[in-house]
């Protein structure tokens, strides 16, 4: 599809409110850029926009899981929201913990 399409930004977003995988995506981004920016704790772009993508991606690469899972369409915009607030590093931390955990058991 080319940029000279008149229709290619209207199905840009036509895509992306009607694929709940994107939403759930772009939710991610957004809560994670306004919860780094409500911590207060780092006013840099760089580290705001670094942290949103990451939970973006993150809540990208779940929605794989829901699809495994059978779970409905609309669960993938619920991860990506607690993606979002919970944030890389939660995420990260809580799931190394498990991890270690398992291999400790064996």
């Amino acid at each position: 599809m080319s940029d000279k399409d008149p229709n290619f930004w209207q199905s840009v977003y036509t895509a992306l409110i009607t694929n709940q995988t994107w939403q759930g995506g772009i939710l991610a981004t957004i809560i994670a850029s306004l919860r780094v920016l409500y911590d207060d704790q780092e006013t840099k772009l760089f580290r705001v926009l670094l942290e949103a993508f990451l939970c973006g991606a993150l809540a990208l690469c779940v929605s794989s899981i829901v699809e495994m899972l059978h779970l409905p369409g609309s669960a993938t915009v619920t991860i990506g929201g607690a993606i979002g607030f919970l944030g890389v590093t939660t995420l990260r931390d809580n799931l190394l913990k498990v991890i270690n955990q398992k291999m400790d058991k064996q």
